[in-house]
């Protein structure tokens, strides 16, 4: 990954792609629309915003990224953090509400700019795959569980995932003819959803023709209604230190949602056409395509991942795919956006309920679940927490436990004894030679295996689990070899508890040596007088030599020696 900051590539255009960019830009306005049409209502915003946040954003994305191929727009991993976030300090559909999403457009464009500046594109390796699991999972658990009231046609208070859960387990009354869009349109979804056709604009369109044949809004059926036919006003979002304060910590997790699904997405689709990647040019062309929704009465944009794979799949080479699009989206708005007032708003819901779906990846999930328990409890937690609590909440905590959990294995890593009582494990039969196994240089030896660097926070543990060792041997211990093929680094507080360990097994009379000591390790042993204190005859780079006490002859080599100097 190159950290520079090149040309833009839309400056790098070749004619040969425009063919392809049209058909790709006719594709993507075709799941474009419907998706930020369905993602301006999961905002709280009306939905016409959803084509304001499709219309300049992506063009200005698309003059600043290094990125060929990312397409940028509404998305349904920030949707929902936007708005749980912007009731912190007004309530839905007040104006305070409407300047909150802009301010908080605003502030996710200055973390995304300073991040770029700043080269810390690489924080988005920081946000473990575990979190953004259970994290989208629990925003697609939001998604479905909030969309089916609407889906149903069921008069009752909409609000949080707690109200829509309590209103439906009162039974309420429901729209039949609500609930026949709703099947009609899901249906729609399902049947094309394996075909390379976009299902959310055919799904939209035949809900639009059923409402206006059938004239559902005499069956009381909520619609979308009419929607401004023009060009978004530029607007500076309403500013105050109070504001700024309460919505800082949540741009600062949608910046962090944007950095690592952007990212991830990035690399994706470079690696598939083996294309170099500049993360913190990226960066700073989404946070300028932030800046531009923010004053344009968008949200905040995200890479997307399915526009991103259907446009490429499409044939689209480049970020002209991007800008047609844009265009495209604004005659739309200023002379087809009529079309829409008869979109049944139960058509929107069940787009985002499938949405919400797909969202949920059990597929990773069992996977953790199999390989990795304290992974999935990771990811489970986000999912909970995500979907339940907050999002903002539940991202928090599931951070907080993967990062925990991290420090746990650091702080107790896994340990093993490899020869004790002339017993060798399985590991160590398989690299010492039959002729040391046979030999009687393995009586009174301990080997201990310690799987991890040494520092202050796991060194008493070490000694812990070292002197424990010791005392479990059935024989007088008379050798302790320290297996160190694990041990890559050490800090002063180690070095300083191992001389102390050093001095207490001579007063036992036992020998301490060191087995698999690498380069790296062995300059800092000298560093710290480790070496000048045990010895250099104490530091082997073999476990052979460390158990038998010498460098073995060219025809007494075992294979444990051939590994341990590959090693």
């Amino acid at each position: 990954m190159s950290s520079t900051f090149a040309l833009p590539s839309i400056l790098r255009y070749k004619r040969q792609d425009f063919r392809h960019d049209v058909m790709a830009a006719l594709v993507l306005t075709a799941i474009t629309i419907p998706q930020s049409l369905a993602f301006a209502v999961v905002v709280g915003l009306p939905p016409v915003t959803g084509l304001y946040t499709a219309l300049f954003a992506p063009v200005v994305f698309a003059l600043f990224a290094s990125t060929r191929r990312l397409v940028v727009g509404a998305d349904s991993a920030t949707a929902a953090l936007l708005a749980s976030s912007a009731t912190l300090v007004a309530q839905v559909g007040t104006a305070g509400y409407t300047s909150a999403i802009g301010t908080l457009g605003a502030l996710t464009a200055l973390i995304l700019l300073i991040v770029a500046v700043l080269r810390l594109g690489f924080l988005s390796d920081l946000v473990s795959r575990p979190v953004i699991v259970g994290f989208l999972a629990g925003v697609g658990v939001q998604l479905i569980i909030t969309s089916v009231p609407i889906m149903l046609g069921a008069h009752m208070v909409l609000g949080t995932v707690w109200d829509s859960i309590a209103g439906l387990l009162r039974f309420p009354a429901v729209n039949w003819m609500t609930i026949t869009i709703t099947v009609l349109v899901v249906g729609i979804l399902l049947l094309v959803g394996g075909l390379r056709v976009p299902g959310e604009l055919i799904g939209i369109i035949v809900a639009v023709i059923f409402a206006a044949v059938f004239q559902v809004e005499r069956f009381d059926v909520a619609l979308v209604g009419d929607l401004p036919s023009h060009l978004p006003v530029f607007v500076l979002p309403a500013f105050s230190l109070t504001t700024i304060w309460t919505l800082l910590p949540a741009a600062a997790m949608v910046a962090a949602i944007i950095l690592a699904q952007s990212s991830a997405v990035i690399r994706s689709v470079a690696e598939e056409h083996d294309e170099k990647i500049r993360v913190n040019q990226d960066l700073f062309a989404l946070g300028m395509a932030n800046v531009a929704s923010a004053i344009t009465q968008g949200f905040a944009v995200n890479g997307s991942p399915p526009r991103t794979m259907a446009a490429d799949k499409a044939g689209g080479r480049t970020q002209l795919t991007e800008i047609l699009s844009s265009v495209l989206v604004g005659f739309i708005l200023v002379f087809g956006v009529g079309l829409l007032a008869y979109l049944p708003q139960a058509a929107l819901s069940s787009i985002i309920c499938l949405l919400g779906v797909h969202l949920i990846r059990l597929g990773e999930l069992r996977y953790l679940w199999r390989v990795h328990r304290t992974e999935f409890v990771v990811a489970i937690i986000a999912l909970v927490g995500t979907a339940f609590v907050g999002v903002l909440q539940g991202v928090l905590i599931a951070v907080i436990v993967s990062l925990s959990e991290r420090v746990i294995r650091q702080y107790h890593p896994k340990d093993e004894i490899l020869l004790r009582d002339g017993e060798l494990s399985d590991w160590a039969q398989e690299r010492l030679s039959s002729r040391v196994q046979q030999s009687s240089q393995l009586e009174g030896v301990l080997v201990y295996s310690f799987d991890g660097s040494l520092f202050f926070e796991n060194i008493t543990y070490f000694v812990s689990r070292l002197k424990r060792a010791i005392k479990g041997a059935a024989k007088p211990v008379k050798t302790v070899v320290i297996d160190a093929g694990s041990i890559d680094s050490i800090d002063y507080t180690a070095v300083e508890a191992i001389k102390h360990s050093y001095r207490k097994l001579s007063e036992d009379n036992i020998a301490l040596r060191f087995a698999h000591v690498s380069p790296t390790l062995h300059k800092q042993l000298v560093e710290f007088g480790v070496v000048e204190l045990l010895g250099n005859r104490h530091i082997f780079s073999t476990l052979t030599e460390a158990i038998t006490g010498k460098t073995p002859s060219h025809d007494e080599e075992s294979k444990e020696g051939v590994v341990a100097k590959g090693h």
